[in-house]
């Protein structure tokens, strides 16, 4: 079994917000699978799929990216899976909008949501899938206000294909690992 959860903030005020983007991946995988989020625990909302073969947990917290740590914490016990079989899929302000980066442990290169994470599970390495919302042109703006902002129009034109190949590296990394 594996597990992928996308990080993000729950309810309709951040739902098109580029720290959503963990979120719209796991939507995207949903829907070409055919299904949605049924089950609901107390930290987070999943389904079960199957994939190329492989039982899938496929995840989203219900509360807070900065305190999803728990979550994927409280997944894992409750699936009895380790780490190493719970792919993270995560926006990345250091990443050009649309670029994705996979990677098998690491850093949280500053991302809040990422370090609750390793601080929940005490350890650097599981997988996680970077998608790149880029950055303000501008080092004076606020990055939480960035992140928690609105794309822009053309940003949604350029960021759907992408959302798309990070569905299709979700799926690559449940067959090949």
């Amino acid at each position: 079994m594996k597990l992928i959860v996308g990080l993000g903030n729950p309810g309709k005020t951040y739902s098109r917000t580029r720290h959503n983007v963990g979120f719209r991946v796991i939507e995207e995988l949903l829907k070409y699978e055919g299904s949605s989020l049924t089950e609901r625990e107390k930290l987070f909302e999943f389904n079960r799929l199957s994939i190329n073969g492989q039982e899938v947990i496929v995840a989203k917290p219900t509360i807070f990216m900065n305190e999803s740590g728990r979550a994927v914490r409280s997944m894992i016990a409750q699936f009895r899976a380790k780490p190493e079989v719970c792919l993270v899929v995560v926006d990345d302000v250091n990443l050009p909008l649309g670029k994705i980066r996979f990677r098998l442990r690491g850093s949280s290169g500053s991302h809040n949501g990422l370090e609750s994470v390793i601080s929940a599970l005490g350890t650097t390495i599981f997988p996680r899938l970077r998608i790149g919302v880029g950055k303000p042109d501008s080092c004076e703006n606020d990055l939480s206000e960035f992140v928690l902002g609105p794309f822009t129009e053309r940003e949604k034109d350029l960021l759907k294909p992408q959302i798309e190949k990070a569905r299709d590296a979700c799926r690559e990394w449940v067959k090949e690992g």
